[in-house]
């Protein structure tokens, strides 16, 4: 729990941003992001809920480039996000490029790529149940110093309000964004069971094959899930 000093400049912070283009708990997920990236000095911040493994939504974003590069989690099946969400603990990565890219090789080089050297992602949970994380991206190779870190901790535990806020009845606003978000994946999971069948294969096989197939395509995993459900393509059985 944040000492009360703490919590009244991080709520200060994220009421003095911008409004963007949100409603709701979306809009105070999406201030809440701006404002971390500004008073951490990173190169963007995201909100993402993440119901279960393999369920991957991102609901706000400092910047649609750091809305992109979560979203790339999902398409390869790895990341920090991914990590804290199995490990229900922070990941704290202070040089991707020297212990990032060998961790998550698909992630890491596009997250390098794309101007972002090192991460810091926390859970969003209450007690043991984690329903989100919190990605914290900066420009630069280097730690969270004490201040640092505990100024992370504290947007973590705001944002975990917000969505236990946003989740109460007569609040819809964060349902239609989570409905939104996992609609722009519901052509992979269709795509994945007609791997499945085709392949007869699990569907968490199934998934990884097109993940593999997708990396070495170079295809992003949506557009090959596109292909898949017109017939255009299928993950071969023998390339495993």
């Amino acid at each position: 729990m944040a000492d009360a000093a703490s919590r009244r400049r991080v709520d200060d912070l994220v009421a003095r941003q911008q409004p963007g283009d949100g409603q709701g708990v979306v809009e105070s997920l999406g201030r809440l992001c701006r404002a971390a990236k500004d008073d951490l000095d990173l190169w963007g911040a995201t909100a993402t809920l993440m119901p279960s493994v393999g369920t991957h939504a991102v609901v706000a974003a400092s910047s649609e480039q750091a809305r992109e590069l979560e979203e790339t989690q999902f398409g390869v099946g790895e990341g920090p996000s991914t990590d804290v969400f199995v490990s229900r603990r922070p990941v704290l990565v202070s040089n991707l490029e020297k212990s990032g890219l060998s961790r998550w090789p698909g992630w890491a080089p596009e997250a390098v790529a794309a101007g972002v050297l090192s991460c810091y992602s926390f859970p969003l949970h209450v007690g043991a149940a984690i329903f989100g994380v919190l990605g914290l991206y900066p420009a630069r190779a280097a730690g969270l110093d004490p201040t640092g870190l505990d100024t992370a901790l504290v947007f973590s535990e705001v944002a975990t309000e917000l969505l236990l806020d946003g989740s109460a009845p007569g609040d819809r606003q964060l349902a239609r964004s989570l409905g939104a978000a996992l609609d722009t994946h519901a052509h992979v999971y269709q795509a994945q069971g007609m791997v499945m069948v085709e392949l007869g294969v699990s569907l968490a096989e199934a998934l990884a094959r097109m993940r593999a197939h997708a990396w070495v395509t170079g295809q992003d995993l949506t557009v090959l899930a596109g292909e898949i459900v017109a017939g255009r393509a299928m993950p071969s059985k023998d390339v495993w």
